[in-house]
């Protein structure tokens, strides 16, 4: 999984338009308002307006060109990828334009949810983590189109991979197997079978699991009744929601509330 190094949201300041610079980590910049070109110090240049997301490659030196006028804001993030070096070889930073509709919705839903997010625990940095990686699997698939012809094996992890991504940004909606698989573009035996090969929980453990663990959060905030909590944790049945608990962890949810 990426690991988030820091999170910033500012209107761009003007010297870095002014000099060429570079981060040590990948770099993800999305545009809240106004519009900007990035200028790489190889000649190339990415024009970028509202809602357009931009994927930079650390140690690569470029320029944020704008009109300083045109109040940037933007949403940055920076992370440490494992697989930077192979996605970069052949993405360029505007690879997130020329994506299906559905990508770009769920884009735009992702980073909603970034911008909603606190910063301040390491839960709330493992559940941006999540997002990333969703957000990583959807250009790496429209980048490397043919990902699913790659050994059964490696598609079954990278499968099982995106899936978790998906389910740990939507869990408290009401998605299961069937939303997942069509999110997917998979069917449903073959994310079934992917879960059996490449996790040690099944796609039902796994997201009964996340939404669990959600749950012990929203327990400790008072204000919430055991009925609030099990909606914002995707569960529609509160006594559904205390039997599963009590199983998971062995007491009951207002014994731990």
């Amino acid at each position: 999984m990426p690991r988030i190094v820091s999170v910033t949201r500012l209107f761009v300041p003007q010297r870095y338009a002014e000099k060429f610079h570079a981060d040590a980590n990948e770099e993800v910049m999305h545009i809240i308002s106004g519009r900007m070109v990035l200028r790489m110090k190889s000649g190339e240049e990415y024009p970028a307006g509202r809602n357009d997301t931009l994927l930079i490659p650390r140690s690569v030196q470029h320029k944020d060109l704008f009109n300083i006028g045109d109040d940037l804001e933007i949403f940055m993030l920076h992370f440490k990828w494992a697989q930077a070096d192979r996605f970069f070889a052949s993405a360029a930073p505007n690879c997130l334009y020329r994506i299906p509709e559905r990508d770009k919705n769920e884009l735009l839903l992702l980073f909603d949810m970034f911008r909603l997010d606190s910063y301040e625990t390491d839960s709330d940095f493992l559940l941006a983590e999540t997002r990333l990686t969703h957000l990583l699997g959807i250009a790496w698939r429209n980048v490397f189109p043919g990902a699913a012809r790659q050994r059964p094996n490696d598609a079954f992890s990278k499968l099982t991979a995106y899936a978790k991504g998906y389910m740990n940004a939507h869990f408290a909606e009401p998605i299961g197997l069937d939303q997942v698989a069509a999110f997917l573009n998979v069917s449903r035996a073959t994310l079934i079978r992917a879960f059996r090969h490449s996790s040690e929980l099944s796609f039902n453990e796994y997201l009964r699991t996340i939404r669990l663990q959600h749950a012990c959060s929203l327990l400790q905030d008072r204000t919430l009744n055991l009925a609030d909590c099990a909606a914002r944790c995707g569960f529609s049945d509160p006594a559904y929601f205390s039997r599963s608990f009590k199983k998971h962890f062995g007491f009951s949810p207002r014994q731990y509330k």
